[in-house]
């Protein structure tokens, strides 16, 4: 018999079945062996129709170069999820590694994915790699003027553009993914970029200059609400018409992790509840071709939620 919860799954994420969602993965490492952790993960991502896992991967150094840690692992999980219809995209970066003198190690983290995927066999291969770096997350961004702030998201836009490049040139059939923040393509009083990137004699906001590029960014548009003046549609929107004609699609990133304001996620609320207020994203988005889906922050928190 199929449970309440089933079936209002059921009929929330029918839309679902046309995009797939993503989720955001941290605590890899037990949920690698074969065991219950992960037949639970599985089950978990087969009901949700959750297809893609940004999949936080550590690396290491290798004699002069950077390689995937516990990479034999990571092989026969990949080849288990792929049985369960699961995409993995490598999932790393760092606040720090906007800045110049750090670029060589984004770009070592795009060649060990590559070896990695060389190294395997079809079914144990990444499906990408899927950068989070965040450069409102370093500590000069507080006190920085806005011109500091567009020159940080210069080179925020320089590193994720130059690994990319890298990627397509070593490995052209894996997705390139990094993670935003809703208010990159902010725009002021007149209608222009409140924070604009001048790259390649081009300029526009990161958000842009991001999806001319890659295959997918994850929005973080956190929010506990998806209506209104400042609810996650009218977050997202722009972003969206946007990719509608780039190259690359958008996930609509939700929060129900217990981090920041609450009015910044469902943590406090029931999965059934969630899924009910984010219909109108789904509806909303569903015939645009920029709209990659839903990504879900984080499977721990998630996964805690109470049903109903």
């Amino acid at each position: 018999m199929k449970t309440l919860l089933g079936l209002l799954l059921m009929a929330c994420l029918a839309s679902a079945a046309e995009h797939g969602d993503a989720m955001w993965v941290y605590r890899t490492e037990p949920l690698q062996a074969d065991g219950p952790e992960r037949s639970e993960l599985f089950a978990f991502c087969e009901q949700r129709h959750i297809t893609d896992l940004f999949w936080s991967v550590h690396f290491e150094r290798k004699g002069r170069a950077q390689g995937i840690a516990r990479a034999p692992e990571l092989h026969v999980f990949i080849k288990a999820a792929s049985a369960h219809g699961l995409k993995i995209h490598a999932l790393t970066g760092d606040p720090s590694h906007v800045l110049a003198q750090n670029h060589d190690r984004v770009i070592e983290r795009v060649d060990a994915s590559v070896e990695f995927n060389h190294a395997s066999p079809e079914d144990e291969r990444l499906a990408g790699i899927h950068f989070d770096i965040e450069p409102h997350g370093l500590p000069q961004w507080k006190t920085a003027t806005l011109q500091e702030k567009s020159a940080l998201l210069t080179r925020f836009v320089e590193v994720n553009v130059e690994a990319c490049e890298r990627l397509r040139s070593r490995a052209p059939h894996m997705q390139y993914g990094a993670d935003i923040t809703f208010w990159f393509d902010k725009t002021n009083s007149e209608g222009e970029a409140t924070y604009p990137v001048t790259f390649k004699g081009v300029t526009k906001d990161a958000t842009k200059h991001l999806l001319d590029v890659a295959d997918n960014v994850g929005i973080m548009s956190y929010r506990n609400t998806a209506v209104g003046k400042n609810g996650i549609i009218s977050l997202v929107t722009r972003t969206i018409d946007y990719a509608d004609t780039a190259k690359g699609k958008a996930y609509v990133g939700v929060k129900m992790a217990e981090i920041g304001p609450p009015m910044e996620g469902f943590f406090s609320q029931t999965e059934a509840a969630m899924q009910e207020a984010l219909k109108p994203v789904r509806q909303g988005f569903a015939g645009h071709r920029g709209y990659a889906g839903i990504a879900y922050f984080m499977y721990g928190a998630y996964r805690e939620m109470p049903a109903k």
